[in-house]
């Protein structure tokens, strides 16, 4: 098959994809639909409706001042001039529905989401310029309860997917807002500081520190900030350096939330970073990213942006997370994951006899995957075919007795297709 493929793409390299995209067929094709559906299924029962935005809308729709993906869009011009974008995400599509056209329906609203992204970055593994999102948004809905809810669903998606070794990373954004309302520093200033605290490191921040007129409890909140990460005493720290309101409400906002997921029992897999800065502009409350070992990026993002609804239409607060499907099944190829369970798959022989299509269409509605042959062939003929295709048995119909037998791949001869026989192969 890969032989084939070079040899194809040799002769005829105008059929060659544009770099960062990708074919998905068969095997792969599968994966990413089982893994879907399986977190589609997840969201469902946490009564999560799906929206289906459009693959593109204008640009200025997506481009909002906190969107950071504006950069990365992929912008075009259509023939009345107008110009569009392919979406980076569904976030801005998902807080559009909700501002613009849900402003009269009851709220909370929640939604998810699943679909091709496109974005203009260099590709890598798990992440090309069109990958697959799945993800979900609460709209209308905040203090801890709703964060919480998003947390424990960002955690059970990753349990869903197969992925055994994962961590999440929660960060508190409001935290870091009050912080700079305190600090007054200007536009160039503050930017030098936040570098710095993304970066962690400690000899740039002192230097900096050294060229601002900060007061000494200002000075001790912003050393002390790279440090609060971890899992222990993260928040009786951070509520130490407290400066101002805002920053003691986020502090106890944190606190609600650990008791919501202590409650889920899903504490040891998160790592709390109240020095995460990265989306300020964007996020308003809990900031998270998610990790599995073996990948060096996240395979997933999300907190609460309460302001974003409000571009569109009546102010509501939200908070959502988005997985990168991609990624997702990355991952689980890096930690042997095992496969999604699939349905049997039967190559039938090929037959008009009306007894033996009933046969073939029983087994269809009882989940068996069936494919008709498309021309004559001998009971060998028909295993070989069958598995040459991935599949496990092959149905046999005897015109002349009307009986229709079931060959499975581990069974010496075919037996007579009764529900004891169907029950084996099944278990």
């Amino acid at each position: 098959m890969m032989e084939w493929g070079r040899i194809l793409f040799q002769s005829n390299p105008e059929h060659a994809l544009p770099r960062g995209v990708a074919d998905r067929f068969h095997e792969a094709a599968r994966r990413r639909r089982a893994l879907e559906h399986r977190l589609a299924a997840l969201f469902q029962r946490w009564s999560y409706q799906e929206f289906i935005p459009p693959m593109f809308e204008y640009a200025e729709t997506l481009s909002t001042e906190a969107n950071q993906l504006a950069s990365e869009m992929y912008r075009f011009v259509d023939r009345d001039g107008q110009t569009l974008a392919l979406r980076p995400d569904m976030t801005i599509p998902t807080a559009r529905l909700a501002g613009s056209k849900l402003y009269d329906q009851p709220f909370p609203q929640r939604f998810f989401y699943r679909g091709s992204v496109f974005r203009y970055a260099e590709p890598q593994a798990g992440h090309q310029r069109e990958f697959a999102q799945i993800g979900i948004e609460l709209i209308g809905a905040s203090g801890a309860a709703s964060d919480g809810e998003i947390i424990v669903l960002a955690l059970q998606a990753l349990r869903e997917a197969g992925l055994n070794d994962f961590r999440l990373t929660l960060g508190q954004m409001a935290f870091i807002h009050g912080l700079l309302a305190e600090l007054e520093l200007s536009s160039q200033e503050e930017q030098a500081l936040l570098d710095a605290i993304d970066r962690k490191s400690q000899p740039n921040l002192l230097a900096i520190l050294g060229e601002l007129r900060l007061t000494a409890a200002q000075r001790r909140a912003v050393q002390t900030l790279p440090t609060l990460a971890g899992e222990e005493n993260v928040l009786t720290r951070a509520a130490q350096i407290a400066l101002n309101r805002q920053m003691r409400q986020a502090v106890e906002n944190m606190q609600e939330l650990e008791a919501v997921l202590d409650s889920y029992d899903v504490k040891e897999a998160i790592s709390l970073d109240l020095a995460e800065v990265r989306g300020r502009k964007y996020y308003t409350g809990i900031t998270f990213e998610c990790f599995a070992a073996g990948l060096g990026t996240n395979i997933g993002s999300g907190g609460r942006y309460d302001h974003l609804v409000e571009r569109f239409g009546p102010t509501q607060p939200a908070v959502g997370f988005a997985l990168n499907v991609d990624s997702l099944l990355y991952a689980r190829q890096r930690q042997n994951a095992p496969t999604f369970p699939s349905a049997p798959r039967i190559l039938a022989q090929l037959s008009l006899a009306k007894a033996h299509i009933r046969q073939v269409e029983k087994l269809r509605q009882q989940g068996f995957i069936v494919r008709s042959a498309c021309r004559p062939y001998s009971p060998t003929a028909l295993r070989q075919n069958a598995s040459a295709h991935g599949e496990q048995g092959v149905l046999l119909f005897n015109q002349p007795s009307g009986q229709t037998q079931l060959w499975w791949h581990n069974w010496p001869a075919p037996r007579p297709l009764t529900p004891a026989c169907l029950a084996e192969v099944l278990s």
